[in-house]
């Protein structure tokens, strides 16, 4: 029986979180604005065209006249200070290109929903940050210190974490994951229904309590804050 592989263009690991960490690398190594070199760019390119045998590659673009030209390094467009890989096309057109997308291509309904919720309310999380650093200093809610905007994240505060709201929004809508529509913007995805968006919206509203945490203190908390089920678990019949 042969080992578990996963095969980006002549690389193979042995898992996704080995790929994930692979490109977070790459990611890291460059400053926003900075181009790719030539190994990286090709590690890069073959994620992008993963389905594609490199003749295919070749055929498609000669086909479409729209050659992959470079990728660069750049801030996400809505949300501010987190770095993402941008692809510049012979063209002029620069997407958005999201790695762990690429790789984590079999995503469960439940995290397409999540992922649609958290673009819903993107705005409003903004504008919350905004209203906090209106009145400088700044400081963390956990340790007091005093913080930059690029080094906090905003914290759904416990018990009613973000994943708490989402799972608490589909049980009181009785929703079924499996009929939902999404679209995409900047490689995330938001909900067609722009019913079903607002009423998020509002749900999240009134139930959510923000605060402003150092990106530090928020990383240790983000697993612990995730709803997950155990084989201890019971549910009521």
């Amino acid at each position: 029986m042969s080992r578990f592989t996963i095969k980006i263009g002549n690389q193979e690991f042995t898992s996704k979180t080995q790929a994930l960490t692979f490109y977070k690398i790459i990611l890291n190594a460059y400053k926003v604005g900075e181009e790719l070199n030539r190994q990286d760019f090709a590690s890069v390119k073959n994620l992008v065209y993963r389905d594609f045998e490199n003749e295919e590659i070749e055929a498609y673009e000669k086909e479409t006249g729209d050659y992959l030209k470079s990728v660069t390094v750049d801030l996400h467009p809505d949300f501010r200070g987190t770095q993402c890989f941008f692809l510049l096309y012979q063209s002029g057109k620069k997407a958005l290109f999201g790695y762990r997308l690429a790789i984590n291509n079999d995503l469960s309904n439940e995290k397409f929903f999540s992922r649609a919720c958290r673009f819903t309310i993107a705005n409003r999380l903004r504008d919350f940050k905004k209203h906090c650093f209106k009145n400088r200093p700044v400081k963390c809610a956990l340790t007091n210190e005093i913080i930059e905007w690029e080094e906090c994240q905003i914290d759904h505060k416990s018990p009613l974490t973000f994943s708490v709201i989402v799972k608490s929004f589909i049980i009181a809508n009785k929703l079924d994951l499996s009929t939902i529509k999404y679209g995409a913007e900047n490689g995330v995805e938001y909900f067609l229904d722009e019913e079903l968006a607002q009423k998020f919206d509002l749900f999240h509203k009134e139930m959510a309590v923000l605060r402003i945490l150092s990106t530090k203190e928020n990383n240790k908390r983000a697993s612990s804050a995730r709803i997950k089920p155990t084989k201890k678990d019971g549910v009521l019949k």
